[in-house]
């Protein structure tokens, strides 16, 4: 089991596989006021992807191109 630590985005060429576990983090509850801080992938083998938001950062293209693939189940 290995922890990753991104800045701002998942490092490009990072696979996870058919599969990937999701959970984020935020500053606070209201949506609307508080950011996102933290997503945390996995894709069941052990190991953590942590992709640290920054503050007013707007995109992360390697983390949206993931999220977007139909071919990556998202649970």
């Amino acid at each position: 089991m290995a922890i990753h630590l991104y800045q701002t985005d998942l490092p490009d060429g990072l696979t996870l596989g058919p599969v990937v576990a999701i959970d984020t983090e935020t500053m606070g509850l209201d949506a609307r006021r508080d950011r996102l801080c933290v997503v945390q992938l996995s894709d069941g083998n052990g190991d953590a992807h942590l992709v640290q938001i920054a503050k007013g950062q707007t995109r992360a293209p390697n983390l949206e191109a993931m999220l977007a693939d139909p071919a990556v189940l998202k649970l």
